[in-house]
This record gives structure tokens, sequence and C-alpha cells, in this order.
């Protein structure tokens, strides 16, 4: 408890200085993730590039808006880094060249030409893909000897898809996953990610702020069948139409929204039940890691030393 009333008022101090004048912010330690510290100069460059990347005017109003965000997303890559560290896990430049050519729509030379311009950091933003990327790898190479699939269960749900329904409902999805910090920031975090999908878009906002490792692929969830969801969620999904945006779907420590890209129902004999049954078990096997990846992140936060300069 006193570690998180140390967190809100370092948070609330921290907006008091960026309110003043995002100028004033001279290139000094801030705080300290264990050995790690964490600058003005990364937190204001972080801070330029989100709005900057999203078509956002650089004014105080937008910076208010961002700026919890950003303040976590880095503190979280500090912490991610850490562990990193630990593991020895890289990523090396031709991976963190494939997701550039993602995310600028195959042009990397004008990204890097649209930071120049800018006078942004981009060797920072940098460095904040390869550690995303690496922690998926490290996630994966922790866990996946515990992320086991019963294909007998497998089996028996596609069994229950024949014999229920002469067809079947698909649904293609993508989704946003926040961290959610403490109960009284809630609403805040909600109106956020709300006002930034209206600004810039479903997929960038998933880009951009998604703590779930679908942030990469811009929150894709791909096609899921609807028997594989919960009764809270299908009861969400299936009333939504295409372009869809779901109501905010609070977990203890998270919230989440999906947006539905489309749906189709299928009529059995028509599919290729090899193709279903795999599409089950990768996305079973998705949401297994997306579990273990926010269960990980959150004990190293639990027990991060977190010093505030």
């Amino acid at each position: 408890m006193i570690k998180y009333l140390k967190i809100s008022i370092f948070i609330s101090f921290l907006f008091f200085v960026l309110n003043t004048t995002t100028k004033s912010i001279e290139s000094k330690i801030i705080a300290k993730v264990e050995n790690s510290v964490l600058t003005s100069h990364e937190l204001k460059n972080k801070i330029r590039v989100t709005l900057i990347l999203s078509d956002q005017e650089i004014n105080q109003n937008n910076i208010n808006n961002v700026k919890s965000n950003v303040l976590t997303s880095l503190l979280n890559l500090k912490i991610k880094k850490l562990e990193l560290d630990k593991y020895k896990v890289d990523i090396n430049q031709i991976e963190a060249n494939n997701h550039l050519s993602l995310i600028s729509s195959n042009d990397i030379n004008g990204l890097k030409e649209k930071f120049r311009s800018n006078n942004l950091d981009f060797d920072l933003f940098l460095a904040e893909i390869k550690t995303e990327l690496a922690w998926r790898q490290l996630i994966f190479n922790i866990y996946s000897s515990q992320v086991i699939v019963d294909e007998k269960d497998i089996d028996f749900e596609l069994s229950r898809i024949v014999k229920d329904k002469s067809f079947m409902e698909e649904f293609k999805l993508s989704e946003i996953e926040i961290y959610l910090e403490n109960e009284m920031n809630v609403e805040n975090q909600i109106n956020f990610v709300l006002d930034q999908i209206q600004k810039i878009g479903f997929d960038r906002t998933a880009e951009k702020f998604s703590i779930s490792s679908t942030s990469v692929n811009k929150g894709d969830l791909g096609w899921i069948n609807s028997r594989s969801f919960s009764k809270k969620i299908f009861e969400i999904v299936k009333n939504m139409q295409p372009g869809d945006i779901s109501k905010p779907i609070r977990s203890p420590n998270s919230v989440i929204f999906l947006k539905l890209t489309d749906k189709k129902s299928s009529q059995i004999n028509e599919l290729d039940k090899d193709k279903i049954k795999k599409r089950l078990i990768k996305q079973k096997k998705n949401e297994l890691f997306s579990l273990y990846s926010n269960s990980h992140l959150s004990k190293l936060k639990n027990n991060a030393l977190i010093e505030y300069k």
C-alpha cells in the first residue's frame, strides 16, 4: 500500500511538472527501477512520439491526455528490459526491421525522416520495439512447456460444434488491453483509450498502448469460434456488428476493449475440420501466453525496487 501511495504521489508531482511547460523538462534522472534509470529525456521523447505518430498537435491538453499511459509504459519497459537482461534475450535487427516495415507500411526511411524532422530520438523508439519483441520471445521461452492444450478437449469441442449445430459462428476480433495501476484512475484510463480510438483508430491505439502480446499485430486476434468464448464475452460479442467496439470489459488487473472486424456462419459440412482444430489450438495457446505474460509482468512490478528522484 505504501509503495502504491508513493507511486501516486510521484505521478501527481510529475504531472505538475509537465503541466507547467514541456520545455522546462531537462535531461535528468526522474526515477530508478532497480539499477535502471528513467530520464526526463525518455519521458519527453515518448510523449512527443506518441502524439506525433498519432497525428496529434503538441499542446498541453494532449500531453495531459497521454502522460499517465506513457509513464506506465516506460516503467513497464524498464522492468521488462531488466528481466530480458537477466535471461540474456535479445532481438536482432532483422526482426526489428520486419516490425518497423509493418508499422510504417513498408516505408522505414519515411518513418525515420519523420523522427528527424520532428527532432525525435529514433534510437529510443527502436529500443522499445526490440524490448517488446524480446519480451514476447522470453515469455515463450519460459512458459512454452506449460502452454499445453489437451487435444482431447479440442476434439470434444469440435464434436460438439458438429453435433449441436449445422453451422458454426466465427468472429474476427481485435483487442486492446490496458493495465490498471489502481482503482482511482480506472475511469481516466478508460476515457483515455476511448479518446485515442476516436482520434487515431483502434489498430493504432492497440499498437501504441495495449499491454497484450497482440499489440505488435495491432491487436489482431484472428478468427475465433463462438464456442471458445466465455459466457460473459459471448453475450457481448454476439450482438456486435462489424466495426463495433465493445464496452470496457473488466478483469482483476486490466480492462479489455474488443473490436469486431467481421463475422460469418459456415456450414459444418463445408468446413475443413482439421483447419478448425488447428485454429482452436492456436487460440487456446495465445490465451494462455497472454495470461502468463500479464502475470509475469505483474509479479515483477510488485517486487521491483522503484526510487524517485
